[in-house]
């Protein structure tokens, strides 16, 4: 049922236009695309969950090797696998929940993974790793074929023409 509308004089109904009644708010436009581009943006929830979280890293280099430290508090080198694949270092694992009663205390729980790709001249057979006060430290050796040498000019005459 439609409720019966006074016009005025000019075809204007209580002083609007026809056509500015169809038209919509126009800030729902964009009410309605912030909510999208939020969606977007913020995932949700279950999703964060199901994602791994990445450590924070740091990569320093001296003459012989590469160092690589990963921030890990309260997980066990028990949780924490490391592999060297391809030119490629990936340490990941999972964070179980704690024991009952237990003092650890798990901000992060649920799988961790930490990838980068390494230089061709590291020496993946000889990698160390230590763990000291929640810091996994890694070192990745330069592969020693690899490393520059330096060479020495000659007065470019060869042998049996020095010997004369």
């Amino acid at each position: 049922m439609t409720l019966p509308m006074r016009r005025t004089r000019g075809g204007r109904l209580h002083g609007m236009e026809p056509a500015a009644m169809l038209r919509p708010d126009p800030f729902a436009d964009v009410q309605e695309l912030l909510t999208r581009m939020t969606g977007l943006i913020q995932p949700t929830a279950e999703a964060e969950a199901e994602r791994p979280w990445v450590p924070v890293a740091e990569i320093d280099e001296n003459d012989d090797a590469y160092i690589v430290r990963l921030e890990m508090p309260g997980i066990a080198p028990d949780e924490i696998d490391i592999g060297i694949r391809d030119r490629e270092l990936c340490v990941n694992g999972e964070v179980r929940e704690g024991e009952e009663g237990s003092n650890t205390l798990r901000l992060r729980v649920g799988r961790f993974h930490y990838h980068t790709s390494l230089p061709s001249d590291v020496d993946a057979d000889n990698v160390e790793a230590s763990m000291d006060e929640g810091v996994l430290t890694l070192r990745i050796p330069k592969a020693h074929e690899g490393q520059a040498r330096h060479i020495e000019i000659t007065d470019g005459r060869s042998e049996d023409a020095r010997g004369s």
